[in-house]
């Protein structure tokens, strides 16, 4: 199980939202999940269905009040399994100049936890 040990290990701020977001997935299109927190450098999120570690995904989040969404490429670093399904961790590959400028507002505009 990803142990507490780890989020203190973090160098980058995390913001803590709960925005609605798709996994693009091939083999069954784009998967609804919840994002947990999110910085520059990746994510967490809540899942239904376990994503595999070590894959690449498209994710496209919805964020409120914002004309565009933010798309972002990453890779799952983990897995876990929770009562309600799963908490997964997503390290940031690529994404466009408009989701990196969305996610910087996001850190800077309201209060940020440093995990």
């Amino acid at each position: 199980m990803h142990s507490f040990s780890a989020f203190k290990r973090r160098l980058h701020r995390r913001q803590y939202c709960s925005f609605d977001a798709k996994v693009l997935m091939d083999d069954v299109g784009p998967y609804s999940v919840i994002t947990l927190d999110v910085s520059l450098h990746g994510l967490g999120l809540f899942s239904h269905r376990p994503l595999v570690i070590g894959r690449n995904y498209a994710i496209a989040i919805e964020v409120p009040d914002s004309p565009r969404r933010i798309n972002a490429w990453g890779t799952v670093v983990y897995c876990d399994p929770t009562e309600e399904g799963f908490s997964a961790g997503v390290r940031f590959l690529d994404m466009d100049a408009y989701s990196k400028a969305c996610i910087e507002d996001l850190l800077t505009s309201h209060v940020v936890a440093v995990c």
